[in-house]
């Protein structure tokens, strides 16, 4: 399936992301363009995103040799599986190799058989149970209270990736890599579990290797060797105690077994019974060998089973996951906007060479898709205009079309007042169809200071927006007519700006400049 998600998609769209994208915006463009073409129907943001990531993956691999960081996170992660399951394998083998071992004088206690190979992983089963349990009565609360410990364990893991590199890394790319993998386990916003469900299915590999590793070691014990099997207690319980709690344990197999096979019978529990003073020559060799196919049907029902269905949960929760994610964030929303809006470009026929990765055109050249259709370049936003601006509507449409290919659906007067103008933005957004797209638009005059109640504000206004609703504030300069929404910004205020909106931790806020540049940018 070429347009399904991997983790080291992510990884490495987020590396691409943070390079400069001034220097590929023209390329962007094209990208988006060649995708509808060769494809019917609306396009779809994951799809074109994914068709985005294929073609940079292929100019980077055509520019350099070094690997991305998607491919180094992989192959990272496998060598790191392969080293724990195989760990795990043999750890589970010498274990139950051990535990089986049999001098011909005293059999093996099958109680501690249980207590050794069972007992841990039963309540390591049952810490997460419980801890699942909690993570749903809390709405998520137990997996961001795990979260950071997973974003440690991403930490190290991106040390190890960088220390595996090496060499084979410019220090310009090394940088890269550092930042995306940071931001990656930084944006729990954005991704949420997803990159908690690698570490979820490593953990239940290897828990089913831990197994495989003592089923192999018992099968093979008791095939090559006779094993004898005991019980003994200082409690001193009844055989017709010991009887019931075998019942019990083997509940999840006795629907398609009986007895003996299901669990030695009453007879074959009281004939095992070990006193140490009276040896084992009383004991019956068939009722000493009657445990081993118990033990391995528990190992089975306990151990690994339960381990290939989280396996399976864990496999399923990550697609799903990974499946559901709409790539709205500010990051993915700024290169949506440059895909998907037309440029206008004007070269001189007289004096200007188009260069390699630009098309050349007469003066008022646009690159529109043929048919003049251009799906999804305009997206409806709710705009927050100051009550001190009087705003020109169809300035405001123009300027909002061509720097951010948004069209205003509705347009609020804000005053400051936190309540009551996330109440008239919750007005504006009823109007919204289910699954439509929309984002919230904040004008703001980028001469004024991003003071610490401006920014309060605007994170309330995006609280009410909702969680992953994109919002851009828009700055604006000083106009020189009233209405005006093409005032030139200088770069200093926009930067002050930037930081400051940095600053919330917001994925899915970000600034955008409305008016045109200063001349102090040029």
């Amino acid at each position: 399936m070429a347009n399904r998600w991997h983790i080291r998609d992510i990884i490495d769209l987020e590396y691409f992301l943070h390079q400069d994208p001034e220097t590929v915006s023209g390329r962007d463009r094209r990208v988006y363009l060649e995708y509808i073409r060769s494809h019917s129907g609306s396009p779809k943001r994951r799809a074109v995103l994914k068709s985005w990531l294929e073609d940079r993956r292929r100019r980077e691999a055509g520019d350099r040799a070094e690997a991305l960081p998607g491919t180094i996170y992989k192959e990272t992660a496998a060598l790191a599986g392969m080293i724990l399951c195989t760990l795990l394998l043999a750890t589970g083998a010498v274990l139950a190799w051990t535990l089986l071992s049999y001098s011909g004088t005293t059999p093996v206690n099958i109680f501690t058989c249980l207590w050794v190979l069972l007992a841990p992983q039963v309540f390591l089963l049952l810490i997460l149970l419980v801890s699942a349990w909690i993570s749903r009565i809390s709405r998520g609360g137990g997996l961001k209270n795990r979260y950071p410990w997973i974003t440690v364990l991403l930490r190290r893991l991106a040390e190890r990736i960088l220390d595996y590199a090496g060499k084979s890394l410019s220090k310009d790319r090394k940088n890269r890599l550092q930042s995306a993998l940071g931001l990656v386990g930084q944006t729990r916003t954005v991704y949420g579990g997803i990159f908690f469900w690698p570490v979820f299915n490593m953990a239940q590999t290897a828990g089913v290797c831990f197994n495989i590793g003592i089923l192999a070691a018992m099968l093979l014990r008791i095939t090559i060797t006779d094993v004898a099997f005991g019980w003994q207690s200082t409690l001193q319980p009844d055989p017709q105690t010991v009887y019931r709690i075998v019942e019990i344990m083997a509940a999840p197999w006795a629907w398609f077994t009986a007895e003996p096979v299901t669990h030695p019978t009453a007879a074959q529990i009281a004939g095992s019974k070990m006193v140490l003073k009276d040896g084992i020559d009383h004991l019956s060799t068939r009722d000493l060998g009657s445990w081993w196919l118990f033990l391995c049907l528990s190992v089975t029902f306990y151990g690994l089973l339960p381990r290939v269905a989280l396996l399976a949960l864990g496999a399923w929760r990550q697609n799903r996951e990974l499946a559901a994610l709409k790539f709205t964030h500010a990051a993915c929303d700024r290169l949506w906007q440059r895909m998907t809006a037309p440029r206008v470009e004007t070269l001189s026929r007289a004096y200007g060479i188009a260069a390699p990765e630009e098309p050349a055109a007469a003066s008022g050249f646009t690159d529109s898709p043929p048919g003049g259709s251009d799906p999804g370049a305009l997206i409806p936003a709710i705009v927050a205009v100051p009550e001190e601006i009087t705003p020109d509507h169809e300035a405001l449409k123009r300027q909002l079309g061509s720097r951010l290919g948004a069209v205003p659906a509705a347009v609020i007067t804000v005053n400051g007042d936190m309540d009551a103008d996330a109440e008239k933005l919750a007005q504006a957004l009823q109007s919204r169809q289910p699954g439509q797209s929309r984002r919230l638009v904040i004008i703001q005059e980028s001469w004024q200071p991003p003071i610490r109640e401006n920014l309060t504000w605007i994170r309330h206004m995006k609280q009410a927006a909702g969680p992953e609703t994109g919002a851009i504030v828009g700055l604006i300069g000083k106009p020189e007519k009233a209405g005006s929404f093409a005032a030139p910004v200088p770069e200093t205020e926009r930067i002050i700006w930037q930081q400051a909106v940095n600053s919330l931790g917001d994925p899915y806020t970000r600034v955008e400049v409305l008016g045109e540049k200063s001349r102090e940018n040029r």
